[in-house]
């Protein structure tokens, strides 16, 4: 009997699917039988800011609409680290496969579906050299050869209106869409990674197909302008009630009184704990140790990550856990200046770790075999269990370089944009004196006056809004005085701030002694925001503000 290809099952025989079939990290989905799934978004969360024209806020109720029904062709989730961007991409798949199947109780042919296929790329994965076929680019991983990739290809162009594509962390690819554009290719020609991805936000591939995209935002706003979204959601985190309850209920006894302690001692925290990741680091920390102060900046929470990490008694390899983390440190630090945020066992052999040091440190999948999904096949590829720990591990490596290193680093790379959260930890491990078991910084002092130095220098050459905001975050970070009273105008115009932005802004602003403006027009602030800046210069004379100062 002549074996059944894959092609073959995809064009007449559809297996019945009870939830979402997933393929490990990439993921395509056909579906027959109805399945209807329950919405899991949560209505009244309303974390989203949608940024168009009239910047207003949305709900996550409106979120799969954006996404999948309205008739715009792309939509960009944007936001900062550790914000929830592929958890919400996740999310809007699951719930995209809920809405194809509506409508009807019983479904009795395939064709009645919304959408035929639903498929989810995470771009960390796409490690592509040289020129590939659009068809690699889009089904590698799904399929065991060439021809079947070629046929769902084909099946694409053939529905392109059938299908939706969701690109997951188009900041973290290891190839960079050129801003001033590339070349356009026809549907079968072999190209770069780049190129296809450019040839597919322009529209000049699979023009009908709706694609989601998430990023982060200095990305979305460095394409190319036929290639730039036309709507952007931009994730502005939990509100702060929301974040209170997870928190109360990660941390279980005496919650409520490790959330009164954050909002006294450390307000920066209490507004950065709207973001997911660093809610969940934060609730670690203070179930750890709820008699010590809880962390001021982002640098000392996770230096206290790695402190607690380090003190597990059932970790493995725990005495030699501080060279490991050197070893990461300088991992890390390859990685960012490759572009990758995934690692080969290769990888691990050249920077001297075995996969079994990094176990407890890192994440890992199957490599190559992502088909089959069984992981004693093939080979691993490894990643640190968010982009923001990997950043902070390349700062601490960044920071031990011999002086003359560290200053041609800080002048060639630390301002450019992929370097902008490793920036901001720089600032928070140089300027901070505190002994620090986890870094030996040497030369402190001549490290601080070159970075004091460049950051001046960028807040008197740098007038974009995104680059001025990240400038204004690290040097917050370095909770340095003097470097703060350097700032003599904060310009935040345009930007949905975050409930962390709002605090930052506002806090600058109170401590700068050369202030000589605020601009914050044609942000999209409510009323909550708008409290949490003036919150913050309550200690500072300056005029009332109120809604109708801002756009």
């Amino acid at each position: 009997m002549r074996r059944v290809t894959k092609s073959e099952y995809f064009k007449g025989n559809y297996e019945e699917v009870h939830g979402m079939e997933v393929a490990v990290k990439r993921k395509l989905f056909f579906w027959k039988k109805k399945e209807v799934m329950k919405n899991e978004f949560r209505k009244e969360f309303g974390f989203l800011r949608q940024k168009v024209d009239d910047n207003k806020f949305i709900g996550l109720d409106k979120v799969l609409e954006q996404c999948i029904n309205e008739k715009s062709s792309i939509t960009a989730i944007v936001a900062s680290a550790g914000s929830g961007k592929t958890t919400l991409m996740r999310r809007i798949a699951k719930n995209t496969v809920g809405d194809s199947l509506a409508n009807t109780e019983t479904i009795a042919s395939p064709s009645q579906f919304k959408y035929k296929l639903i498929r989810y790329i995470e771009i960390k994965g796409m490690q592509y050299e040289g020129i590939i076929k659009p068809s690699h680019f889009l089904f590698d991983g799904l399929f065991q050869n060439e021809i079947d990739e070629d046929y769902a290809y084909w099946w694409l162009l053939e529905h392109q209106s059938e299908a939706v594509l969701f690109f997951d962390g188009l900041d973290q690819a290891t190839w960079k869409i050129k801003r001033d554009g590339d070349e356009d290719i026809n549907p079968y020609s072999k190209a770069k990674a780049a190129t296809i991805m450019y040839n597919i936000l322009s529209r000049n591939l699979l023009a009908d197909t709706k694609i989601v995209i998430s990023s982060r935002e200095f990305q979305v706003s460095d394409l190319p302008v036929e290639a730039r979204p036309a709507d952007i959601i931009t994730l502005s985190g939990l509100t702060l009630d929301d974040a209170k309850k997870l928190f109360v209920f990660l941390i279980h006894q005496h919650g409520d009184e490790a959330w009164a302690r954050i909002e006294t001692m450390s307000p920066r925290l209490a507004n950065l704990v709207s973001i997911p990741v660093f809610l969940v680091l934060t609730a670690v920390i203070m179930a750890k140790n709820p008699n010590e102060p809880p962390p001021k900046t982002v640098t000392r929470l996770y230096q206290k990550i790695i402190s607690i990490l380090s003190s597990v008694k059932n970790i493995r390899n725990a005495d030699a856990i501080a060279e490991v983390i050197n070893k990461l440190k300088a991992m890390a630090y390859r990685g960012m200046k490759e572009g990758r945020v995934t690692f080969s066992e290769n990888d691990l052999r050249i920077s001297g770790l075995l996969k079994e040091e990094v176990q407890d440190l890192m994440m890992k999948i199957p490599g190559n075999n992502l088909l089959s999904c069984k992981l004693l096949d093939g080979s691993f590829i490894f990643y640190f269990c968010h982009q923001s720990l990997q950043e902070f591990l390349a700062a601490g490596f960044v920071v031990e370089m011999t002086l003359t290193k560290f200053m041609s680093f800080n002048s060639k790379h630390l301002h450019k944009e992929r370097w902008s959260v490793v920036r901001r930890f720089v600032c928070g491990i140089i300027y901070d004196e505190t002994p620090d078991n986890l870094h030996k910084v040497s030369n402190r002092s001549l490290k601080t006056r070159f970075l004091t130095g460049s950051i001046r220098s960028d807040l008197k050459e740098n007038e974009d809004k995104h680059f001025r905001m990240e400038l204004y975050s690290a040097i917050y970070e370095s909770g340095d005085d003097d470097l703060m009273r350097q700032i003599s105008d904060i310009n935040a115009s345009g930007i949905s701030l975050s409930r962390d932005e709002a605090h930052i802004v506002g806090s600058l602003a109170a401590r700068s002694g050369n202030l000589k403006g605020l601009s914050l027009s044609n942000c999209s602030i409510d009323d909550k925001i708008l409290a949490i800046i003036t919150g913050s210069l309550k200690e500072r004379t300056l005029v009332s503000l109120s809604r109708k100062h801002f756009n």
